[in-house]
């Protein structure tokens, strides 16, 4: 499998700039990865923090435990200023994944080509 292949799928399957770092591209690959990464910390730190807010009010006593319930309050749309930043966390964690596969595929396609490795049928 050439370079090309195996940095896109590093970087689709594993984490958005380990094709990168396959590649020994470490200043982009970080890049790639701390964009990505954190927006999928963000989005997991607000799915905690509203996993916490209805678990404290089925503990107090506030709402019944009562499964649709429940799943009305977790699919509620967030509002407001976060529901911006929510959005923003998942266009960064999604655009930083597709970035980073097909700039992984790009490099590698050109160190293939460089190095004469490409694939002819």
């Amino acid at each position: 499998m050439n370079k090309a292949i195996t940095a896109a799928l590093l970087s689709a399957l594993v984490c958005p700039g380990t094709g990168h770092f396959y590649l020994n591209k470490y200043n982009i690959g970080s890049l790639i990865s701390a964009v990505s990464l954190s927006g999928l910390v963000y989005l997991l730190y607000q799915a905690v923090a509203r996993a916490k807010e209805i678990s404290d009010q089925i503990l107090s006593g506030a709402i019944e435990l009562d499964v649709n319930l429940i799943y009305q309050m977790v699919t509620e749309q967030p509002s407001g200023a976060q529901a911006i930043y929510v959005s923003i966390a998942t266009w960064a964690f999604i655009i930083g994944w597709l970035i980073g596969v097909i700039d992984a595929y790009r490099l590698g396609h050109a160190l293939d080509k460089s190095q004469g490795k490409t694939d002819k049928p």
